[in-house]
């Protein structure tokens, strides 16, 4: 897995993305199984492109042992290194659910309506900005850092330009994560009196005068709770509240904004809760959810629901998706001052929500829904929403295009917030990057997409290799000055992308698909799946063969992540534990059955999900590992336990031992002292 350097005792707090996506493989990948299906969630988070040539070889050697590999990527060298691609599309949400293309890789790019197929076909990519902007190093704001040290950093010292676009690129576990949040982020928090846990030590940072606030945005998790929804996270639904409150229906019936909350208040539905449909606990089998009879899953009484904002109850409007709301609160007119203000606000939030491709979400939609890509843009949308929003302290708007005012400068550290972005989306996201640049903010971004690395206006480089041999700055400048640096790794595969011919540099580690011989017998060769209608997914049937390394590729939203675990693990995981009696089955947790018709050929399948979560402060890559387990048993029953001062091995030692061992210094000493402790009362 590339992480030799890695010391059993090192908190898994400290690593970076990369790093942490490979320990959590090690389990999972070295368990020696034959037979099964492996399901894996985007793997090549986090990884330089070298490192994905290491992952593809463990993949390859997956699926060599007889097992089926079925992974969930939007990075196009895993695509290309695939047998057989399912993707799922046209669109996102209610326009994806439908069954694209099945087959090898060279028939995807013939695909007209295929947005992965533009892409590896070349008639779709992601332009370099022409010009760049400059980055003067006079009369221009500068982050300057010297003698930095912290982890595998020693004694570094680098600058990178203000209001700029600035990408950290390097290998996994080069020391970009050290960086940016040790040394940047939370020097600068220190320097304007926050609380910082284990400062860094630095010899100086200049330039911090010339940042307003400093906002992160890290790869942690959302809520799963299924009562939170978009319009809950970006904080405008007491906004929505407020604007039913004021109907002539709310107020002749006396409904205050607290009865337009699902969650709490007196107007939700009494019988779910609020949540439109009621959970039955079965003993032994999974749970049963279906809709709630009294509300009919509109989740609010009836008297509630008679309260109409222009035209739509409270129930419709969730049922909108972020772009139909949009519409529905554009500007009117005959609108009081107060309501006109909401809509504004509301807008704001909506339309960047629909700039980053997440338009299709419901406006009522739990987050438990959603895929890891949905979640990561809806997080940033949460963090760049307020850099769009009116100031409190002014009554007086300002246009979403002007620019901010010079002496404000706010840092957005952005952790790759490409992730689970689909080349389509990826593209949204740097006009988006570019427009807040634009506006007068300042981009510091973690990243291994060479599409965002080639767009940055400034990159800093780090490397040569991990670990040990890390930390040091190989190169800083524009994209073009990091693709001539003969000693950087990312220079192989960032030059073709820059070149006046560009060749795509992804294809380096691109194997040539392999006739694999049916085997005899009467085992299945594919897993047959008819009538899969679980979530958005459009009522299709599929084929996916078997003992083969299988990509699934789409739009973000588009089912994905609802084919390969919703439906396929889960359904194994099912049929698994049906096997079980069922004084076990009550002891695991009972996984929902999925909406299909049915599923053939589905062998055992382990699924090898995201995991961004740190761990405590216990936790080590020992533990994540499991090695710890193997450690304190060797040390248990095979260590030897040593006298900490003389070093004399400690024997076990029976009653008749003791004595002759004291006889025998009693020849030598003639004196003997017996110690023993005084015990009182």
């Amino acid at each position: 897995m590339g992480l030799g350097y890695l010391t059993l005792d090192r908190p898994t707090r400290t690593l970076s993305g990369g790093e942490l996506q490979r320990v959590n493989l090690t389990d999972c990948l070295g368990t020696g199984l034959t037979g099964t299906l492996f399901v894996l969630d985007e793997p090549s988070i986090g990884l330089h492109p070298r490192d994905t040539g290491r992952l593809l070889d463990l993949l390859r050697e997956l699926r060599a042992a007889g097992n089926t590999v079925l992974v969930v990527e939007h990075d196009e060298t895993v695509i290309r290194s695939a047998e057989n691609i399912l993707e799922l599309g046209p669109g996102a949400g209610a326009e994806g659910g439908h069954l694209l293309y099945s087959g090898p890789p060279s028939g995807l790019a013939q695909i007209a309506n295929s947005p992965t197929g533009a892409y590896l076909a070349g008639r779709r990519s992601i332009s370099v900005p022409n010009p760049r902007r400059p980055c003067p190093e006079k009369d221009h704001p500068w982050i300057h850092v010297k003698g930095a040290t912290c982890h595998n950093i020693k004694n570094l010292s680098a600058s990178f330009p203000l209001r700029r676009l600035v990408a950290v690129s390097g290998v996994s576990g080069s020391g970009k994560s050290t960086f940016v949040h040790e040394i940047v982020h939370k020097t600068l928090l220190h320097r304007m009196g926050r609380a910082v846990e284990n400062p860094p030590s630095i010899k100086s940072l200049k330039g911090a005068d010339e940042i307003s606030d400093v906002v992160l945005v890290d790869q942690s998790p959302l809520t799963q709770t299924p009562r939170s929804t978009p319009l809950l996270y970006l904080d405008i639904y007491d906004l929505v509240r407020e604007l039913y409150a004021s109907t002539e229906e709310a107020q002749s019936a006396g409904l205050p904004a607290s009865a337009f909350s699902f969650n709490a208040g007196a107007g939700r539905c009494e019988r779910c809760g609020g949540m439109g449909y009621e959970k039955i606990s079965m003993q032994f089998l999974s749970d049963v959810f279906v809709t709630c009879p009294a509300c009919e899953g509109q989740r609010f009484q009836p008297h509630v629901l008679l309260a109409r904002y222009l035209d739509k109850s409270i129930h419709e409007l969730l049922e909108m998706t972020a772009s139909q709301a949009l519409l529905h609160f554009a500007p009117r007119e005959n609108l009081t001052p107060r309501a006109r203000e909401c809509q504004e606000k509301i807008v704001t939030s909506l339309t960047l929500l629909a700039e980053v491709g997440l338009g299709y979400l419901r406006c009522g939609q739990p987050l438990s829904q959603l895929s890891g890509g949905e979640a990561q843009r809806l997080k940033l949308v949460a963090h760049l929403a307020p850099q769009k929003k009116d100031k409190e302290t002014s009554k007086k708007g300002r246009d979403k295009n002007s620019a901010m005012p010079t002496n404000t400068s706010p840092l957005l550290i952005l952790d790759e917030p490409t992730t689970g972005l689909h080349l389509d989306d990826v593209a949204l996201l740097i006009t988006l990057l570019h427009r807040l640049v634009d506006q007068g903010a300042s981009l510091l971004v973690i990243e291994h997409h060479l599409d965002v690395i080639k767009n940055a206006d400034w990159v800093l480089d780090l490397g040569p290799e991990a670990g040990a041999e890390g930390g040091k700055l190989i190169a800083s400048g524009p994209p073009e000055t990091i693709a001539a640096c003969r000693t950087s790794p990312t220079a192989t595969y960032l030059a073709p992308l820059l070149s006046k011919t560009p060749t795509r540099s992804l294809r380096l580690h691109e194997e040539p698909a392999q006739h694999h011989p049916k085997k005899n017998g009467h085992a299945p060769l594919e897993i047959s799946v008819r009538g899969a209608r679980h979530h958005n997914l459009k009522n299709f049937d599929l084929q996916v063969p078997r003992n083969q390394m299988v990509v699934v590729t789409g739009l973000s939203g588009s089912g994905k992540s609802t084919l390969a675990f919703d439906l396929l693990f889960s359904e194994g995981q099912r049929r698994y534990l049906d096997c079980l009696n069922t004084y076990a089955r009550q002891f695991v947790e009972q996984l929902e059955k999925p909406d299909v018709d049915s599923i053939t050929g589905l062998p055992p399948a382990v699924a090898i999900e995201q995991r961004t979560t740190r761990g405590g402060r216990k936790s080590t890559v020992a533990t994540v590992t499991e090695l710890y387990q193997f450690l304190r048993l060797l040390y248990a029953k095979l260590g030897a336990q040593h006298d900490p001062k003389t070093g004399e091995v400690a024997v076990r030692q029976t009653s008749a031992d003791i004595v002759l061992r004291i006889r025998r210094q009693l020849r030598s000493s003639k004196r003997l002292d017996l110690l023993a402790p005084l015990i009182r009362g």
